[in-house]
């Protein structure tokens, strides 16, 4: 007899396998965090948090999470910014910055570098720049830049297309209740960690025994001119002496400059807009010394100085008479090591200058002494909790250096406008 196939009696269904698959997505955001860690910078970082509005909310949203990974994972150098060297040779053609990249081996950095306009295309476009554009000063992914002919500055972060301000400096009253027979420094400028986008600008002007702050605020788009204050306990001073900023000297929310006489310090405090006077170590004051006030890993202030081909570090220090002081942490020769990363072509040099300080590096170049522009520097990372170099780059050393540092994107930090992570990526 055959058998009955009608629908109720058709055999019974076969029970289905319950999968035991665990997807990613289903993953919570503690154990993703986790993951998160170890993954190999930041680049790779931002890669795969951009990937889903989930991963970015996670990442966006913890500033624990920022912080275990800053300290596994510094921010890492994409390149170094060079100022022009000088006039070009037509007049009519404005000189504008290079960029030269680290040229490493992780392909997420190499993207992020593809990706950018380090050419600054966008401020060779803007229409009547005669002079050019000239770096002040690259801090958090912004760039900092001005221009001469126009008394403008612009702020750009070179990882956003499109993203320039244009700072109106050149607006008379600012200008001239700025400089008030006063000499006006670089521009120096101040971002934070917590809240990517905003910024401050700070230039200083000084005169025989004063100086001033002027400030401007991305969050007013503003320009305040502070008060002439005296300064204290300055050094004497001969014919012509004056107070000279050493570019890019920042640590700490403190600006410094260097005394033309190489013998004292003026500090700022960006907090509450103090001035202080100190002298410095006998052998910083070496002619032949080249030295940048910079930031350890951790974020504390140090000096770096070099000296032929040894290169020390210096931290603030209260001494047993209640004196701050700087003092001198450790020294070291690396001759053997420039002889590891640079083989037979270290004949060529007979010294290194630190040319930038950043995050727990200092960057220096090779030099000889015979200054010849013909004999290019070689450009070299040493990281200060180890002392361990590292080889860059070749390239003519004829201009102010600006290292590039990758910053976090806005969109993976804390909660900002369009960037706020229930607004999706």
């Amino acid at each position: 007899m055959a058998r009955d196939r009608s629908p109720t009696n058709s055999p019974p269904a076969k029970r289905r396998k319950e999968s035991s698959t665990t997807t990613v997505a289903a993953l919570g955001e503690d154990i993703l965090l986790e993951i998160f860690l170890r993954l190999p910078c930041l680049a790779t970082l931002v890669r795969a948090a951009l990937t889903c509005r989930g991963w970015r909310r996670a990442v966006a949203s913890s500033p624990a999470f920022h912080r275990r990974f800053r300290q596994l994972h510094p921010a890492p150098l994409l390149g170094l910014l060079f100022n022009p060297p000088g006039p070009v040779q037509d007049p009519e053609l404005p000189a504008f910055p290079s960029f030269v990249p680290t040229r490493g081996t992780d392909r997420d950095q190499a993207a992020a570098v593809r990706g950018g306009d380090f050419f600054l295309t966008s401020l060779q476009e803007r229409s009547g720049v005669h002079n050019g554009w000239d770096i002040h000063d690259c801090r958090g992914g912004y760039v900092l830049l001005a221009n001469g002919d126009q008394e403008t500055m612009a702020v750009v972060n070179p990882l956003v297309r499109r993203s320039e301000r244009f700072l109106d400096f050149g607006h008379k009253d600012t200008l001239e209740g700025h400089r008030a027979c006063g000499i006006v420094h670089r521009a120096c400028l101040l971002c934070s960690d917590e809240d990517p986008t905003s910024f401050r600008v700070i230039i200083i002007a000084h005169d025989k025994s004063r100086v001033r702050a002027t400030v401007f605020s991305s969050e007013t788009g503003e320009w305040s001119v502070r008060r002439w204050v005296h300064i204290p306990a300055r050094p004497r001073r001969g014919r012509g002496e004056r107070w000279i900023l050493n570019s890019n000297m920042q640590a700490n929310g403190f600006l410094y400059w260097v005394s033309k006489n190489r013998k004292y310090m003026v500090t700022l405090d960006t907090a509450t807009v103090d001035f202080s006077v100190n002298e410095l170590p006998i052998f910083l004051q070496n002619r032949h010394c080249t030295f940048v006030v910079g930031e350890m890993k951790n974020g504390e202030a140090c000096i770096v100085y070099a000296i032929n081909f040894t290169v020390g570090v210096l931290f603030r220090r209260t001494e047993s008479d209640g004196v701050d002081r700087w003092v001198l942490d450790r020294a070291e020769l690396l001759e053997t090591q420039l002889g590891r990363v640079l083989g037979e072509v270290m004949e060529n040099y007979n010294e290194v200058e630190v040319v930038a300080v950043r995050d727990g590096f200092a960057y220096l170049a090779t030099t000889e002494s015979l200054n010849d522009s013909g004999t290019p520097s070689w450009f070299l990372s040493l990281c200060l909790e180890t002392m361990i170099l590292e080889k860059l780059f070749q390239r003519t050393y004829d201009s102010s250096v600006h290292p590039y540092v990758m910053p976090w994107p806005p969109s993976l930090v804390g909660n900002y406008g369009r960037f706020a992570p229930e607004d999706g990526t």
